[in-house]
Order: C-alpha cells, then structure tokens, then sequence
C-alpha cells in the first residue's frame, strides 16, 4: 500500500489501525455471516444491558433525591471505561509495537504515526463514555427541569469526559509496562493481583446481594441511588472535572464548560505530542527485556522429560496471566464456592438469595435436602470442567513448534506434560476445596464426590480438548486470545463440559427422588470416572498418531 506524507498517509493509516482494533475485539472481514450474525446480537445484547442497568441506577438516584449528582457520576463512569479499554490496549497499539520497524520506516511524520495509533482508543473511549452516560442524562433530564442548553451541554460532556483520563491510562500503562518488561515475574504478580481483584469482586458482589436480602424493588433502588449520591459527591471532591461537568449541565455554568472541555482537550494533545517527541525512545523502554542475570543452573540427571515438560507447561501458565484467568476461572470459582459453603452453610446460601433466582425458605431446604446433596457436587464439576489449560496448550507453541515436533520424545509423553499441568492446578484447587468443605463440617460422603465430580470433568473434558487441539492445532494465530477464548479446542471442551455438567446432575437429582440417595452417591461417583476414563482413551489414540508435522 503506497502511503504519502503528511496528511495523505493518515486516512489510510487510521483505516487501517482502526481495523487492527476491531481484529484484535474479535470483529473480522470474510469470518462468515454466521460469525458476523453472532457478534453483532451479543454486542447488541451487551448494550442493552449496559443501558438498562445505567438507567435503573439513574431512576434510582432520582428515586432517592440525588438527581443533581447524576452528571457528575456519568461523566466518572464514562472516564473510567475509556480508562480501562485504553490501560489495557495502550501496550501493543501506542507503544512496544512489535512492527516498530516499519513503522518506523513510513514516510509520514511521527506524530502523524502516533495520531493514527491513539485515535481509535479515544474514539471507542467516547462511544463507551456516550453509552453509558447518555441513559444517566436522561434519567435526569426527563426528571428535573434542566437548565438551557443542558442537553447540548450534556452531549458535549459525555463525548469529552473519556479523553483526560485516557491520556492518563495511556501514560499509567507506559510506565507499568516499562517496569513489567523488566521484571522477571511480572506475568506472576500480575496474575496475583488478578485474581485478588476478581475475588474482591465477586466477594463484594455478594456482600452487596446479602445486604439486600428480603428488601422489596423499591427499597433497592432507593437504596442504590444513595449510595451511587454519595459516590458521586465523593468523586466531585476527589476529581475536580467531574464537579466542573455536573455544574455545566445542573446550572448551566459557563466557567465549568469551559474549565473542562479545555482539560479534556489539552490532555491527550500534550500527551500526544509528548510521545511523538519521544516516540524511539518510548518503543524502546517498553519493548526491552529483563536484564539478563547469569546463574549456574542444576541439572539433575534423574529429572524426567515428562517432568521436565509439565514445568514448562506450568511456567507458560503461570508467566501469561490471560491465559491463567480465563482457563483457571473455574478453579477459582470452586475454591471461593466451597468457602462460602463453609462459611456460610449451603442452607443459608440456599435461602439468603444471594444465589440468583434461588431463595428457600428452611422448610423447603430440608424437604429438598436429598436433591441438594445430589446436586452440590455438579457444581465442583461445573466449576471443574471449565478449567481446560490443556486446550490450547498445543497451539500456544506457535512459532515454537518445532521444538515440540523435534523434541526426543513421544507424542504421548509431551501431550500428557500438557494434561497433567491442567491436573495439577485442578488438584490443588479441589485440595483446597475439600478442607474447606471439611472445616466447614459438611459430610465427607458429599466432600468425597465433590472432589471426584471435579477431578473427573476436568480430566475428561481436558484430554477431549487437548486432543482436538492436537488433531488440527492453529499455529498461524497472532493474539494468544484467538485460541484462549475462541479457539475450537477450547470452546467443544467447555460447552461439553458444562452441558454434560448440567445433565448428569439433573440425572442425579432425578435418581435420588426416584430410588433414594445412594442411587445419586453412585451416579456421582461413576459418571465422573466415565467421563475421565473416555478423555484419557480418545487423547491416547491421537498420542498414537503422533504430533503435527512434515509427515502429519
């Protein structure tokens, strides 16, 4: 593609950056009109939920007498979406470009090139920013009388709120990846903070549920108005631009408009042409590696390939955080499952209605008392089955496979060190689970099939992936998400998992109604080790035939 200088080159460069955005979103030309269909309905979905939640919190602050603090909390909840897409885009797009060369070698202007990079995150970050505020403004303005111009004042708010804070994330992200790239277990800590972010989510989500437990609609969201009131006079204290917004569209302040749409646009031009000042040496600070430090490593001769290779698996699991949080979530959901059963009792969880669209009341619980304990183990294997690191290990290789294909051992023994890395992290999360479970004084009976429901689904479902993934791996991939998340090895293993997860507890919970509890105990313990045993027998035939390679 011929590109000219100055302001020639820019449209084609932002088409095409725009399109390597999409690409990495998962939107991609010529993937089919089923694909197409697909994406467009659930990106349709996810807005209509975000709309509908961000107008129910709006109704509620107007419910509840806060309908003045709602401009300022649009404008923090727009800045802190384009925060988020931006911190975690930045890396990649703005700055460690693995194309630096070329780009380099364009003949535009460098600003030019970090225009055409920045561009498309500001622009998602203020769709992001008008999708969820805009439902905020007009939870307000529908309910107040707004001053002149409030509507115009609030469109102009909504589209600048994110560009500020983005210009911020994209300096936050440098500076961490700057750091990251230097250290040589960045990919554990951040996995680290990872998690403990998520489990402070779900943690606090349920708190959230327990807190309302038993309140009516209307206390709720009156109860979320006031809350969302006092965040959002918090926020106006702690983030001047949010205050100076509020008053733009609450009294028609001038002076805020102003003060805010010069920030908000100073920002990323400052931090733009900071960049393009620096551009070589901001690519070169965030694509740099960690000093090399010399160790005199230990061989041990009595080391075994398999075991050699199963620390290799566990190291590229534990160095790439994404691929550990989106191929582990299940393990952490069993393990945060069976302390809140701990903690709180399966009773209490069952008739608190923190469980969505569950709420018994104590007499039902011990008349359903049988179909619980038949049930309670299916959610370890839920949870179990969702947990297939072994999936796509195969094509993670990549540009690596011909140490896989060349290595001096068998097929065999190098899809099972990929299997038993999977069995290993799923071992120490059903360990955990199980001395919860046990400290918590449920029966060790329902412990026992708890751990073999778990173990056996993801055994079972692993080697079922595994094998695909071994059977017609995707080398050619060119961002690890491509086959963590839709890769087709992935995706069968999950879905069988849940689907079969889902039936054989139906199964269970039938036979223990029908012929009693110990019909349920055996269905438990045996439909697992099926499950297990039929796995490991199909990833044995494709051991069998060997990796992919020259002779495949």
């Amino acid at each position: 593609m011929a590109v000219g200088s100055g302001s020639h080159g820019f449209l084609p460069l932002l088409r095409l950056q725009v399109g390597s955005l999409l690409y990495s979103l998962g939107v991609r030309r010529g993937s089919g009109r089923l694909r197409a269909a697909g994406v467009c309905v659930l990106a349709a979905l996810l807005v209509v939920m975000a709309v509908a939640y961000m107008w129910a919190l709006g109704s509620g602050m107007v419910a509840a007498d806060a309908g003045e603090a709602i401009p300022a909390l649009a404008a923090l909840a727009g800045s802190l979406a384009a925060m988020a897409l931006v911190f975690v885009k930045a890396p990649g797009t703005v700055f460690g470009c693995r194309d630096y060369d070329i780009v380099a070698a364009l003949p535009v202007p460098v600003r030019t090139v970090v225009l055409v990079r920045t561009a498309p995150l500001y622009g998602f970050g203020i769709a992001l920013s008008v999708l969820l505020s805009a439902p905020l403004h007009a939870a307000y303005l529908l309910a107040t009388t707004p001053a002149p111009g409030a509507v115009a004042t609030a469109v102009v708010v909504s589209a600048l709120a994110p560009l500020a804070p983005a210009a911020v994330a994209t300096l936050a992200s440098l500076v961490l990846t700057s750091v990251a790239v230097r250290f040589r277990h960045a990919g554990v800590v951040q996995l680290v903070l990872s998690t403990l972010l998520v489990v402070g989510v779900v943690a606090g989500s349920f708190a959230f549920s327990e807190s309302f437990s038993g309140a009516d609609d209307a206390a709720v969201l009156a109860a979320m108005g006031d809350m969302a009131g006092a965040l959002s006079v918090a926020v106006s204290s702690a983030y001047p631009p949010a205050a100076w917004a509020g008053a733009a569209v609450v009294d028609g302040s001038a002076t805020g408009l102003v003060a805010f749409c010069a920030l908000s646009l100073a920002c990323p031009a400052l931090v733009t042409l900071g960049l393009a000042a620096r551009y070589p040496a901001v690519n070169a600070l965030a694509a740099s590696g960690p000093r090399s430090r010399r160790r005199k490593g230990r061989v041990s001769a009595a080391t075994s390939p398999l075991s050699a290779l199963t620390r290799k698996e566990l190291r590229r699991i534990g160095s790439m955080p994404f691929y550990a949080m989106n191929d582990c979530a299940g393990l952490l959901l069993m393990v945060m499952a069976s302390v809140a059963a701990s903690v709180f009792g399966v009773d209490a969880l069952l008739s608190s209605g923190v469980v969505d669209g569950v709420r018994l009341d104590a007499q039902a619980v011990e008349a359903m008392r049988t179909q619980i304990d038949a049930a309670l183990p299916w959610v370890f294997g839920f949870c179990g089955a969702m947990s297939l690191t072994a999936g796509p290990s195969v094509s993670l290789e990549a540009r690596a496979n011909w140490l896989m294909l060349t290595a001096p051992v068998g097929a065999g023994t190098v899809l099972t060190s990929k299997l038993l890395a999977n069995i290993v992290l799923g071992g120490a999360a059903v360990a955990a689970s199980a001395v919860a479970l046990l400290v918590g004084g449920i029966a060790p009976l329902i412990v026992l099939q708890s751990a073999v429901c778990a173990m056996g689904m993801l055994v079972g479902f692993a080697s079922v992936a595994l094998s695909i993934d071994a059977l017609r791996p995707n080398f050619a991939w060119t961002s690890p998400s491509e086959i963590i998340k839709r890769g087709l090895p992935v995706m069968v293993g999950s879905l069988g998992g849940v689907l079969a997860s889902f039936g054989l507890g139906f199964l269970s919970v039938t036979a223990a109604g029908v012929f009693g509890p110990m019909a349920s105990v055996a269905i438990n313990l045996a439909a697992p080790a099926v499950c297990a045993l039929v796995g490991l027998a199909v990833l044995r035939t494709i051991a069998r035939r060997g990796l992919p390679g020259p002779s495949w």
